[in-house]
């Protein structure tokens, strides 16, 4: 039998769509775009970080000025109720999604099992 192991993957990421925290975090996004001053500063933030970690990636470092309006943006909208909510939901897809990625990957931890190292506490 032969497995087209993305067709699953493309099963899999339609039916992502339909679980309630997926829903919760889609909910959560439209609420926030919905603020448009809120979501006007977020955007800000979230580019201010991605121009941060491109310097960093091509060894450069942030200017002082660049961290404190990214300190800034981040004490902004991190006290807004519709980004806390925002944030509460993307912690909810992530726990999801940790737990999909243990389950899809027990395969190969099974492979290695006997040369992984063992944590206290385990047998």
């Amino acid at each position: 039998m032969v497995v087209n192991i993305y067709d699953t993957a493309n099963e899999l990421s339609r039916q992502l769509r339909e679980t309630q925290e997926y829903q919760g975090l889609q909910k959560a996004f439209e609420a926030l775009k919905a603020d448009g001053d809120t979501f006007d500063t977020f955007k800000k933030f979230q580019q201010a970080q991605a121009d941060a970690q491109h310097k960093q990636m091509t060894g450069q470092q942030p200017t002082d000025d660049e961290i404190k309006n990214i300190q800034n943006l981040a004490k902004e909208v991190s006290g807004k109720k519709v980004v806390q909510d925002l944030m509460n939901q993307e912690r909810q897809v992530d726990s999801m999604l940790q737990q999909l990625n243990k389950t899809i990957t027990s395969p190969i931890q099974d492979l290695y099992s006997e040369v992984m190292p063992k944590m206290p506490g385990q047998e």
